[in-house]
C-alpha cells in the first residue's frame, strides 16, 4: 500500500505544463512562399514540421501521424477549415490549431475560434509573432498530454486499489469467520467446563449409591429431554444388574422385561467399549444384541459405558421413539459427563470399603497383626 501512496501523491502533485522537446506541426497553406517562411522559423527553434497545400492532403496527413499543432490558412478553397477544426478536435483532443490568413472576415475568424481554434494570426505582418505564439499553444497542448496521463494513471491505480480493497475485504471476511468460529468454539468450551463443574459438584455431595445414581439421571435427564434411560451397575464377579431406571413411556407391564433384556444381551457388550453406540434401525439392533428388540423396534438407542482406569463401573442405555430422535450434541455432552460419573462410583466404593471393620481372624496370632494400626495401641500384644 505504500507504493500506491506515493503514486497517488505523484499523480496529484502539481506539476505546470512545460514545452518539452520538439512539438510536430503541420502547416496547411496554399502559399508555397508563406509556407516555405513559416517552416523555416519553426524549424530554426527546433520543431519538426510537415507542409501541406489543401486540406485533403492536411486530412491525410493528419490520418498517417498525430500532430501537436496545425497552422491553418483559413483561404484555403477546396473544403471548410472550421469543420476541420472541429473535427480534429474530437478525433486528436490534445492538437490544437492556429488559424492564419492575410485579410480574412470577422464571421470567418469567429467561427473557426467556435469550433476550437486556439488562436488567429494576420500573415505574413505576424509572422515575427509566430514563436511566441505558437509556444502558448503548445502549452495547452502540452497541459492536455499530461491530463490524460495523469488520468491513465489515476485510472490505472483505481484498479490497483481495487484489487487491494477486494483483496482486504476477503482477509477480513476470512478474519471474521475465523474470530466467530474462534468465539463458537471458546464458548462451547466455557459451556463444556461449566457443565462438567456442575455436575461434578452434584455428584461429589452423593456418598450413598442410590442417591448418586438418582442425581445422575435427574441431570442427564436435563440434556436428553423425557427419556427411558436406565443404569446397569457390576458386581464383583461382573454380572450386571439394574441400578435405576426412569419410565417415560415403556408400557408398565413389559418394563421389567425389557430391562433384563437389556441387562442381559447389551450390558456384556458394553463392558469393553469405550464409545458411545447408537442404532437407528431396528434390525441393525437385533443383529447386534443377537435377540429380539420387541418394544426397541420403534426406537432410537443409546449406549454406553462409564470407565474409570480401565474398569466399567457403570453401563446406561437410553431409548425413546425415533419420531423424537437424540440431539447431535448429545454425544459431546455424554463424554464430559460420563468420566465424572465412573470417578464419583469409584469414591463412594472406595467410602462403602473403608466403612466395613476388618478384624484379625486371630487376635492370638499376635505376631501376624499390628494393633498399632487398629487403634489399640499393641495392649494386647503378648
Amino acid at each position: 500500500m505504500e507504493s500506491l501512496d506515493k503514486e497517488i501523491a505523484e499523480v496529484f502533485a502539481e506539476h505546470p505544463p512545460a514545452v518539452q522537446g520538439p512539438a510536430r506541426i503541420l502547416i496547411v497553406s496554399t502559399n508555397d512562399a508563406l509556407r516555405v517562411c513559416l517552416r523555416d522559423k519553426l524549424l530554426e527553434v527546433g520543431h519538426r514540421c510537415a507542409c501541406a497545400d489543401s486540406l485533403i492532403q492536411a486530412r491525410s496527413a493528419i490520418a498517417r501521424r498525430r500532430f501537436d499543432l496545425l497552422l491553418l490558412n483559413l483561404d484555403l478553397a477546396d473544403g471548410d477549415v472550421p469543420e476541420l477544426v472541429r473535427a480534429l478536435r474530437l478525433v486528436s483532443p490534445p492538437t490544437r490549431s492556429i488559424v492564419f490568413a492575410g485579410a480574412a472576415s470577422f464571421a470567418k475568424v469567429v467561427g473557426a475560434l467556435r469550433c476550437g481554434a486556439v488562436d488567429f494570426m494576420r500573415l505574413p505582418a505576424d509572422v515575427d509573432q509566430l514563436c511566441d505564439r505558437v509556444k502558448s499553444a503548445l502549452v495547452e497542448v502540452r497541459a492536455d498530454i499530461q491530463r490524460e496521463e495523469r488520468l491513465a494513471r489515476l485510472k490505472s491505480i483505481c484498479k490497483k486499489l481495487a484489487a487491494a480493497r477486494h483483496e482486504v475485504s476477503q482477509q477480513v471476511e476470512r478474519l471474521c469467520k475465523d474470530l466467530v468460529e474462534a468465539y463458537q468454539d471458546v464458548s462451547l468450551q466455557m459451556t463444556e467446563v461449566a457443565m462438567a463443574s456442575e455436575f461434578r459438584t452434584l455428584l461429589q455431595q452423593e456418598l450413598d449409591v442410590e442417591a448418586l445414581l438418582r442425581t445422575a439421571l435427574e441431570y442427564l435427564l436435563t440434556k436428553t429431554d423425557p427419556t427411558n434411560a436406565a443404569v446397569f451397575l457390576p458386581d464383583s464377579a461382573g454380572r450386571f444388574d439394574l441400578g435405576a431406571y426412569v419410565n417415560y413411556d415403556c408400557p408398565r407391564e413389559t418394563v421389567t422385561t425389557l430391562l433384563d433384556h437389556l441387562c442381559q444381551y447389551v450390558c456384556p457388550q458394553m463392558a469393553e467399549e469405550s464409545e458411545i453406540v447408537a442404532f437407528s434401525d431396528a434390525a441393525e439392533f437385533a443383529a447386534w444384541v443377537g435377540a429380539e428388540v420387541g418394544f426397541l423396534a420403534g426406537c432410537q438407542v443409546i449406549a454406553f459405558s462409564c470407565l474409570h482406569e480401565g474398569e466399567c463401573l457403570a453401563v446406561m442405555v437410553l431409548f425413546r421413539s425415533k419420531s423424537t430422535p437424540f440431539a447431535e450434541e448429545l454425544a459431546g455432552a455424554i463424554d464430559i459427563l460420563r468420566p465424572i460419573f465412573a470417578e464419583q462410583i469409584s469414591n463412594v466404593i472406595k467410602v462403602h470399603h473403608r466403612a466395613i471393620p476388618s478384624w484379625p481372624d486371630d487376635p492370638a496370632a499376635g505376631d501376624e497383626y499390628d494393633y498399632d494400626d487398629l487403634g489399640f495401641g499393641g495392649g494386647y500384644a503378648a
